[in-house]
């Protein structure tokens, strides 16, 4: 018995049924339009060719529907019987060859097709000889004819089975195609919540968890500033309150998926220098800001990386570097900006195994923004930080989209 056919298959299947009807009603048709043997012999003959369709149609539908029984192993036995009798009756009902050996094909492996098609041609063959239709002499000739039938029908047939059979592996692996992409989707849409998640940490990091580590920085000193320098301590208290404001600010933008608090109305230099600033008056370390270049526009996603990696720089010096001195430099050039943050502290070893988030998260930022990032330090010899990133001029890039507008 064939396999079960797929879905995949079915639209072949009703094509063949739909070519199965028509064949049926020529075959009927030619039946009726030649009662040589008598109008009772063909009308019966012609009833018996029309009864067959709905029945392959019924074994079609019984097999879509997933049921196992031996239906189409039962209907080419009944067909080949019902064949033969109908030509018994009339012999132009060999016409239906042309309807059943397709169908023989279709619901059968390819060695019982052949048996079937062999079967009901040659004993066409005996039929018509034995009735009387086919006269002695004429037997050789009816042999050879049928012999070519045969071979004709086997031929075609095997083609038939074979266009099946690429249907079916074409149905399974377009339903293997169709899972697989149910499943890259999927982990399409697990990974993008990963990196969603791994954006929101990175913000997270980089202000909320910098503006708290300065308001207990500034509150360790408030502490000892008290009773020995009430107006140093009261300078400080006003720098974390306006710290746990812009925290404040941060959160709200970071539900709201809004544009940086610090950057908001201010161009790129004046809210770096704004951090760097801060910085210096919070820690008592000597910091300096310089831009080298004429300040332009820069797209926000460029400004944002800017700004987080001066932050988590300056947030560095603060917990490992005990500098005495930090630069910092944004240098605008022809089709990009530079940001580099140097300081004199104790350094590093960079290839020594390390711990935090701080470098990693800032060199994934500068990459997501098509950017380049470069640490350089060694123990005793300070650390320096250099990111470039995309900017081009303003009219640079309007210059390079009209050269690629097509003429």
């Amino acid at each position: 018995m064939q396999q079960q056919p797929r879905d995949g298959q079915f639209f072949e299947l009703r094509a063949w049924i739909a070519y199965s009807a028509a064949a049926t009603v020529a075959t009927v048709v030619i039946i009726l339009a030649n009662p040589y043997t008598g109008f009772a012999r063909s009308v019966a003959s012609a009833a018996i060719v029309l009864i067959l369709f709905p029945l392959f149609w019924l074994v079609v539908r019984l097999r879509r529907d997933g049921d196992d029984g031996p239906w189409d192993v039962g209907y080419c036995l009944l067909a080949a019987a019902g064949y033969l009798f109908a030509l018994s009756m009339n012999d132009w009902a060999n016409v239906a060859l042309f309807v059943l050996s397709p169908q023989f094909f279709l619901l059968l492996s390819m060695v019982p097709a052949s048996i079937a098609i062999t079967v009901v041609n040659a004993g066409g063959v005996v039929v018509r000889w034995a009735i009387g239709d086919l006269p002695g002499d004429s037997i050789v000739d009816a042999g050879a004819m049928t012999l070519l039938v045969i071979a004709f029908s086997i031929f075609f047939g095997h083609r038939i089975a074979a266009v099946s059979k690429q249907s079916a592996e074409r149905g399974r692996l377009i339903d293997r195609l169709r899972q697989q992409q149910k499943e890259i989707a999927e982990l399409s849409e697990q990974q993008g919540a990963a990196s969603e998640r791994e954006r929101i940490a990175r913000e997270m990091h980089d202000t909320l968890a910098q503006g708290f580590t300065s308001i207990v920085t500034l509150g360790h000193a408030v502490q000892g500033e008290l009773d020995a320098d009430p107006a140093a301590a009261r300078r400080h208290v006003e720098l974390m309150t306006e710290t746990a404001q812009e925290n404040l600010q941060e959160s709200r933008r970071i539900i709201a998926a809004m544009t940086p608090g610090r950057l908001s109305g201010s161009a790129l230099p004046e809210a770096l220098e704004r951090v760097v600033a801060r910085f210096a008056e919070e820690t008592g370390v000597g910091a300096g800001f310089v831009v080298d270049g004429d300040a332009r526009p820069a797209p926000p996603a460029v400004d944002v990386v800017a700004l987080r990696v001066l932050q988590e720089s300056l947030s560095n010096v603060r917990k490992h570097a005990a500098a005495r001195t930090v630069d910092v430099e944004l240098a605008y050039l022809p089709d990009a900006l530079r940001l580099r943050v140097t300081d004199d502290g104790r350094g590093f070893d960079r290839h020594s195994p390390r711990d935090g988030y701080g470098l990693d998260g800032m060199a994934a930022r500068v990459r997501e923004a098509g950017g380049a990032f470069s640490v350089e330090s060694s123990p005793g010899a300070g650390t320096g930080i250099t990111v470039e990133l995309p900017a081009p001029a303003i009219g640079a890039a309007s210059a390079s989209a009209s050269t690629e507008e097509p003429a």
